[in-house]
């Protein structure tokens, strides 16, 4: 539109049409006549909204991550992986790191450092591997249980 040498007056007008969800919501609720230029909007905009961005975490903070006493290794893979996304730079020998620092399971330590794997992937490929034959080994138990 700025290419087009278009005004502001109508680029106001044409701006709620992009909006979706809560933004839309939010445009919604300015009052008319409030707002004289598209610069005055994109404040408003802008100010309205930079507070829900999400401030990304640094790579150490995945070190505090530890595996709950009653906590399964799957429970913890899926919350480990869930608090990496909110870290900013990954780098895997960090992640490796966190991940050996925060699990607490022998049998998955000892598989970690006789195995070496050195990508997330690997780890996570392994930590797979354990839980499918962890899995069959109580499907085992049940059945001679029964």
């Amino acid at each position: 539109m700025h290419l087009q040498g278009v005004s502001d007056e109508i680029m106001c007008r044409a701006f709620p049409t992009i909006l979706k969800g809560i933004a839309r919501v939010w445009f919604s609720k300015i009052p008319p006549n409030i707002v004289s230029s598209l610069e005055e909007l994109s404040k408003l905009f802008v100010n309205n909204f930079i507070g829900g961005q999400r401030h990304k975490r640094s790579l150490s903070s995945l070190l505090t991550i530890e595996q709950g006493q009653n906590e399964s290794l799957r429970s913890f893979i899926t919350h480990f992986n869930r608090e990496v996304m909110t870290v900013d730079k990954m780098d895997d020998k960090m992640l490796l790191a966190a991940f050996h620092n925060g699990v607490n399971f022998d049998l998955v330590i000892h598989k970690l450092y006789e195995q070496e794997p050195q990508t997330m992937a690997e780890l996570i490929h392994l930590a797979q591997s354990f839980m499918n034959v962890k899995d069959v080994i109580i499907a085992k138990k049940r059945k001679k249980a029964k």
